[in-house]
């Protein structure tokens, strides 16, 4: 890595501290800024960093703490990530994936910070896709929720405000990102979600008729796509996921296989704002920073579920 000082919103997060494991470990100084309504500071207990803000990350007193650490990068995770939750309350969604970004982007602008690195929604922003699996350039129209759109917006807005800046960025639109750490109470998280449920032996819920596909990547393939961005001094905007399609219900039987689970699913009426089908095309990822995942969905649940029973 070509930096000593790392800036992580979103730190003590799933995908977070993972993230924030991996810079530690190659001596990283690392400032982490994190409101805790996800992430959690056991998440971090191991690591024990020097510095930790435990706000939002739009708040004036930790943007000049931002200020005066002065970081070579950020990596920018924080967001509302609840889909359901932007449908319900659109302005506490654009607080947390709209403004407090800006906010965030414009003080970095005032530090010797070279690099933004976003990570955005890879599904929600293309809306319901023409093409599958679907490239960078494939957008299906508007996203079909305020969480996808303020992603959306907010690509488009660090382009602006960084195009004659010293500062580069990369755009990461990641697929469904699973692993350790994931929250199985909330309803972003499918496969944490489904594995805590399969493990006690509870039926798990699936939303509409369970045909609806996602791409499941796993978290430590997500991290080393960061990594492999803030190597890199160009503009990025690149899709992280396996390319792969996988439907809801093949997720339950996968899982129950796997578990010994042998009861079935109850199924709800779909949500919405929900996309139908959701996968993405790597292949400019794979070109630009060399990156294609290394964990298939097999060895990728067998790690979850490891974690799971410890």
């Amino acid at each position: 890595m070509n930096y000593k000082k790392a800036l992580v919103t979103g730190g003590a997060g799933f995908i977070g501290s993972h993230l924030v494991e991996t810079l530690h470990k190659n001596n990283i100084e690392v400032l982490v800024v994190d409101n805790l309504l996800t992430g959690k500071k056991e998440n971090l207990n191991s690591l024990n960093l020097e510095n930790t803000i435990y706000g939002d990350v739009g708040l004036e007193d930790n943007l000049e703490h931002i200020k005066n650490f002065n970081p070579d990068v950020c990596f920018h995770l924080a967001a509302q990530s609840s889909v359901v939750i932007s449908v319900e309350d659109p302005l506490l969604d654009f607080e947390h994936n709209l403004l407090q970004p800006v906010q965030l982007i414009k003080t970095l602008l005032e530090t010797d910070c070279k690099q933004f690195i976003f990570t955005s929604s890879g599904g929600t922003i293309f809306g319901e896709p023409d093409v599958i699996p679907t490239s960078e350039v494939d957008y299906g129209g508007e996203p079909a929720s305020p969480y996808g759109l303020a992603k959306k917006k907010l690509n488009e807005l660090i382009e602006i405000m960084l195009e004659d800046e010293e500062m580069s960025y990369s755009i990461m639109n990641l697929a469904n990102v699973y692993g350790p750490r994931q929250d199985p109470h909330g309803e972003a998280g499918v496969m944490s979600i489904f594995t805590g449920k399969l493990l006690n032996n509870e039926t798990p819920t699936i939303f509409g008729d369970g045909e609806q596909t996602r791409d499941y990547v796993y978290v430590l393939d997500v991290v080393d796509a960061l990594i492999k961005s803030s190597e890199s001094d160009e503009n990025l905007f690149l899709n992280i996921g396996t390319g792969i399609e996988t439907s809801v219900n093949e997720l339950v039987s996968i899982l129950s296989q796997k578990i010994s689970w042998d009861g079935e699913p109850n199924y709800e009426p779909k949500r919405e704002g929900e996309l139908l089908r959701s996968v993405l095309n790597n292949q400019r990822a794979k070109i630009e920073i060399g990156w294609e995942p290394n964990y298939t969905l097999d060895t990728g649940l067998d790690e979850l579920i490891s974690w799971f029973s410890k």
